[in-house]
């Protein structure tokens, strides 16, 4: 964009000048013509067909070099934005799982970094569920690989209704994921762990596998500013861990 600026400039000093270069051999064709008489400027000039033809001409070409240097700059223009469009258009969707919708592993580091360094600077909070379906390969071994991806896609489609528009689902994956909650404390977390149970338990109500329920661990964990990232997600998937086992003791 910096470069098709500099060529529009390019172009209207360009213009400039030659309409300036032109102003300057009128006047000096005309200037010997200039005389005065009763206070009152007074032009007697004598100019041929030819000359002026010539200088009509000259102008026309000029004005139609303009008018195509515009139409190339206005294109390169256009074609500079669809480039830079369909640059971010791609790099979004090289973060985003194409099985669940959600973000992919790659954009953990890419957006998360972003996340902590605003929660760093504001002195915000930043919470993580840690999430694993439970039996999931119970699912690929009795219903097939097929309805396992069933199961993956409406998790993600879970998640992503039971979060705000701020927060990320992220697939870390397998049947793994995390959800990053943004500017939220340890109650609001909470509500979202409950409004997840009650989304898959009214998935449940209407399971297209019979004879199988879905169940979600999940580990809640806070961001901690003196810890790296991977130690608090270790903490968050401790917890997703404690509960799962809990779930299978009982």
């Amino acid at each position: 964009m910096a470069a098709l600026e500099r060529k529009d400039w390019e172009l209207w000093i360009l213009a400039l000048s030659m309409l300036a270069v032109l102003a300057v051999g009128f006047l000096l064709i005309l200037l010997p013509s200039f005389f005065f008489e009763d206070g009152v400027i007074q032009i007697n000039a004598e100019i041929s067909p030819q000359l002026l033809l010539g200088f009509l001409v000259l102008v026309m070409m000029f004005i139609a070099y303009l008018v195509h240097k515009h139409i190339q700059v206005r294109s390169m223009r256009i074609q500079s934005i669809t480039d830079a469009w369909n640059a971010e258009v791609a790099h979004i969707q090289s973060l985003v799982d194409p099985l669940t919708q959600a973000l992919n592993r790659s954009a953990l580091e890419e957006i998360l970094s972003r996340e902590i360094k605003r929660v760093q600077r504001r002195q915000s909070t930043l919470f993580f569920l840690y999430i694993d379906v439970n039996d999931f390969k119970n699912v690929n071994s009795k219903f097939g690989h097929l309805s396992g991806d069933l199961v993956l896609a409406e998790v993600g489609g879970i998640l992503k209704r039971c979060v705000r528009g701020s927060d990320y689902v992220i697939r870390m994956g397998g049947d793994e994921f995390l959800a990053a909650l943004v500017d939220t404390d340890t109650p609001g977390a909470e509500v979202v762990k409950a409004r997840i149970n009650q989304k898959v338990e009214e998935w449940n109500a209407n399971s297209p596998l019979p004879d199988f329920r879905l169940g979600l661990s999940i580990g809640i964990q806070g961001f901690d500013p003196a810890r790296t990232l991977d130690e608090v997600l270790a903490d968050a998937d401790f917890r997703m861990y404690a509960e799962k086992k809990g779930r299978s003791g009982n």
